[in-house]
C-alpha cells in the first residue's frame, strides 16, 4: 500500500474554506490581513479564522496560515502581535519564507512551522538547515521533480509538500521583481500584477507579432499521482486562492478521487484531465514534476487567453423546509440554457432542468449576476454544490 498524501487546497475566503473541506481537502492554506502574498484575495478576518479553525477541528482537518511575504524592517515591530493572534487562534501551522520571521515565530508562537516555496528549497541540505531552525515541513521549490522531492524528504527527515496543480510563476519559485518595475507593486509582498504574461515586442523584428516570452502554462500533475504516492511524499498542494468556487470544487474533488483510488487506469486519468481542462486555464503542463520544465512545453508563447469548457454561475448556499434551494449567482445567464451542478463526492455533473425564481416567487427568464435565485430539484443537492454552464462549442 502506497502512502496517501495530504491534499492541501487554497482558502481564498471563508466560503472557499468550507468548499475545500466539503469537496475533500485535508487542509487549507489561507491569508489573514497581512504578511501574505495575495493582497487582492478576500483574506480572512481573525474572527473568521477562529471559525475556520473550529470547523477544521470538527472535521479532523487543518488550517495553515501564510506569512510568506518577505519581511522588511518596518514589519518587525508589528510581527510579534500578529504571531500572538495566530497563536490564540490555534491554527495548525504557519507557512513562512523568511528566516528572521521563522525565528520570531519560534519565540512568539508554539504553532508548527512550514517553510514556504518562496524559500526555494531545492536540496536536502537546505531542508535540513530549515529543520534546524524549527521547520516541521518544507514546501519545496516548484523546480523539483518527484525523485528530488523524495530524496529531500528522506535525507532531511522532514515532511515535504509540493505543488501539483494550478498557475505557475515563470521566475524561480516566485522570486520576481517585474511588477515592482512595471507598476510599482512589490511581487514579493503580495502586489504581483503578472506583467510576465503580457506580450513583448522587439525593435529588431518590426514585422513579427508580439511574443509571450514568459507566459507560463498551468500545472497539472494528476497523471503523476501514482508515482507521487509511490514516492511517499507527505503533502500535495493546489494553487488558486483567487480563483472561482467552481475551480476549487472541481480541482479538489478530482485530486481527492485520484489520491483515494488504489489503482488508476489510463481511462480514469483521461477523465480527470478532461474535466480539469473544462475550467478556465492557460493550457497545461506537468511542470518539473516529471522532468525539468522547458520553454517549449511550459510556456504559451503565442497566446495569453484562457481555455474553458464551462462557466461558473453560482453556489448553493441554503435549503429551506419547502425544499427550495437558494443560490448566490455570479454570472448572467438565461434560464432556458443547459445548466449543470457539480456536487461533493460525485465527479459527474448533474443536469439541472428546473424553473428559477426570485426570492419574491417571480419566475425568472434571465438571471443577472450578484443576485439570489431559488429553485427545486428532482435530484437532492447538497450545500456548496456549484452551478455552471457548459460550453459545448468551446
Amino acid at each position: 500500500m502506497f502512502n496517501k498524501p495530504e491534499l492541501v487546497a487554497p482558502g481564498g475566503n471563508f466560503e472557499k474554506v468550507k468548499i475545500a473541506f466539503t469537496y475533500g481537502a485535508d487542509a487549507v492554506y489561507l491569508g489573514v490581513e497581512e504578511f501574505g502574498l495575495r493582497k487582492s484575495a478576500q483574506n480572512l478576518t481573525f474572527l473568521q479564522l477562529h471559525e475556520a479553525v473550529e470547523l477544521a477541528n470538527t472535521l479532523n482537518k487543518k488550517v495553515y496560515v501564510v506569512l510568506n511575504g518577505y519581511t522588511f524592517q518596518d514589519d518587525l515591530e508589528k510581527l510579534p502581535y500578529f504571531l500572538e493572534k495566530l497563536e490564540s487562534a490555534k491554527v495548525h501551522a504557519l507557512i513562512i519564507s523568511d528566516l528572521g520571521t521563522m525565528r520570531m515565530a519560534k519565540k512568539y508562537s508554539t504553532r508548527p512551522l512550514h517553510t514556504s516555496t518562496q524559500a526555494s528549497i531545492s536540496n536536502w541540505k537546505a531542508a535540513e538547515e530549515w529543520k534546524k531552525v524549527g521547520a516541521k515541513r518544507v514546501v519545496v521549490a516548484r523546480e523539483c521533480d518527484i525523485t528530488e522531492c523524495k530524496e529531500i524528504q528522506e535525507k532531511a527527515d522532514i515532511e515535504v509538500e509540493t505543488f501539483v496543480h494550478g498557475a505557475m510563476c515563470v521566475s524561480y519559485s516566485g522570486k520576481c521583481t517585474i511588477s515592482n518595475y512595471s507598476s510599482g507593486r512589490d511581487s514579493n509582498r503580495g502586489g504581483c500584477i503578472q506583467t510576465c504574461r503580457h506580450p513583448f515586442e522587439f525593435n529588431n523584428e518590426p514585422n513579427e507579432d508580439p511574443v509571450y516570452l514568459m507566459n507560463a502554462k498551468d500545472l497539472m500533475g494528476v497523471s503523476l499521482i501514482p508515482e507521487i504516492k509511490k514516492a511517499g511524499l507527505h503533502s500535495l498542494k493546489i494553487e488558486g486562492r483567487m480563483k472561482s468556487n467552481l475551480y476549487l470544487a472541481n480541482t479538489v474533488s478530482i485530486y481527492r478521487d485520484a489520491i483515494d483510488t488504489n489503482v488508476l487506469t489510463d481511462n480514469q486519468i483521461d477523465t480527470y484531465e478532461t474535466k480539469l481542462k473544462t475550467i478556465s486555464n492557460r493550457g497545461f503542463t506537468d511542470g518539473s514534476l516529471h522532468k525539468k520544465a522547458d520553454a517549449k512545453e511550459s510556456v504559451s508563447s503565442k497566446w495569453n487567453g484562457y481555455s474553458k469548457g464551462s462557466i461558473y454561475l453560482g453556489t448553493i448556499k441554503h435549503k429551506d423546509d419547502q425544499n427550495f434551494y437558494y443560490a448566490e449567482i455570479k454570472g448572467t445567464f438565461h434560464s432556458s440554457e443547459n445548466l449543470e451542478v457539480l456536487m461533493p463526492n460525485q465527479l459527474q455533473n448533474i443536469p439541472l432542468n428546473t424553473e428559477l425564481f426570485t426570492l419574491s416567487n417571480q419566475k425568472l427568464e434571465r438571471v443577472r449576476q450578484n443576485s439570489i435565485v431559488k429553485f427545486k430539484s428532482n435530484t437532492p443537492l447538497e450545500l456548496y454544490s456549484i452551478l455552471q454552464k457548459p460550453l459545448f462549442n468551446s
